[in-house]
């Protein structure tokens, strides 16, 4: 008896070792996103690389999409696919909706909207994930849009005043109301981007028609020095 219960003592840690592991690692890897943003320091004036930038995005999430259909028909196991939450081994996978999210922002939306929706996923995602676990509710929504808001608001600081502000409470609000309103066959990692990219390129369209002034580029391209 004595026996037996130890063995379960020692699987729950273990189970629970494995569940913190995962943890961690879906953190990290929400933040590896922002490397995604190199993709606008690459220059514009070479051909090869021009097709390269214009090809290797959708070709990495086709590959994706790919793996996960054939993960999700069973003839790849989910064992392979380290850090999946239950709900998603008979669902999409987070971290596709994740890649899709930053390809439509990345060859569809300015930069100036991309990149800010891309920090929330990359850093207000999992910061607002530490709070939930943490803190009581109404403290994910004040500080996951405080939070959310920042990063509008440093991608916008070149523009008017009141457009940046403006631009930082819409975008807040979008993000926080994209990655807090859950749906079960549409992951968070896809909302909390496209949500606040949707709203924010309505304000760049209508911008110039009330003469306000948008910001520039927030990542310049490079230039080969040939």
């Amino acid at each position: 008896m004595i026996k037996v219960k130890k063995t379960l003592e020692d699987t729950k840690k273990l189970i629970n070792s494995i569940d913190f592991d995962a943890h961690w690692y879906r953190r990290v890897f929400h933040a590896f996103g922002a490397s995604f943003l190199f993709y606008y320091l690459l220059p514009n004036d070479v051909d090869w690389i021009v097709f390269l930038k214009n090809w290797v995005p959708p070709v990495l999430v086709i590959l994706a999409v790919t793996l996960e259909i054939l993960r999700l028909k069973g003839k790849i196991s989910s064992d392979h696919f380290f850090g999946l939450r239950m709900y998603e081994k008979n669902r999409v996978g987070s971290y596709v909706f994740f890649a899709i999210g930053v390809l439509v922002l990345i060859r569809f939306f300015p930069q100036q909207i991309a990149v800010p929706c891309i920090l929330c996923a990359c850093f207000g995602d999992p910061v607002i994930g530490e709070i939930r676990n943490h803190f009581d509710k109404k403290y994910v929504y004040v500080l996951g849009f405080l939070i959310c808001m920042f990063f509008f608001m440093i991608s916008w600081v070149k523009a008017d005043v009141w457009l940046m502000i403006i631009v930082s409470v819409i975008g807040g609000l979008g993000a926080i109301i994209g990655e807090t309103h859950k749906f079960w066959w549409l992951d968070d990692d896809f909302m909390i981007q496209i949500l606040p990219a949707v709203l924010l390129l309505l304000i760049w369209f209508s911008a110039s028609y009330f003469g306000l002034t948008l910001p520039g580029e927030i990542i310049v391209p490079s230039r080969m020095p040939w």
